[in-house]
């Protein structure tokens, strides 16, 4: 099917077992752990990123477990 014709959660589905999300995930979770005492605006825009990666696949984990 084409990506493009795939509803969300499908879609979501398919990031919680994708081997690069999960890749790009535990980098984003160590940066926060040794970044957590950086303070400053230039941080921030990482930090915000490695958050919505993170809350992203979370999303993906509940649609793996209750959308299917």
């Amino acid at each position: 099917m084409n990506p493009m014709e795939m509803p969300l959660p499908e879609l979501y589905y398919n990031v919680a077992t994708a081997p690069l999300y999960i890749f790009q995930l535990i980098f984003c979770i160590g940066f926060l752990i040794f970044t957590r005492k950086e303070k400053g605006c230039l941080i921030l825009i990482p930090k915000l990123y490695s958050l919505f990666i993170i809350v992203n696949y979370l999303v993906a984990l509940y649609f793996r477990i209750f959308y299917y």
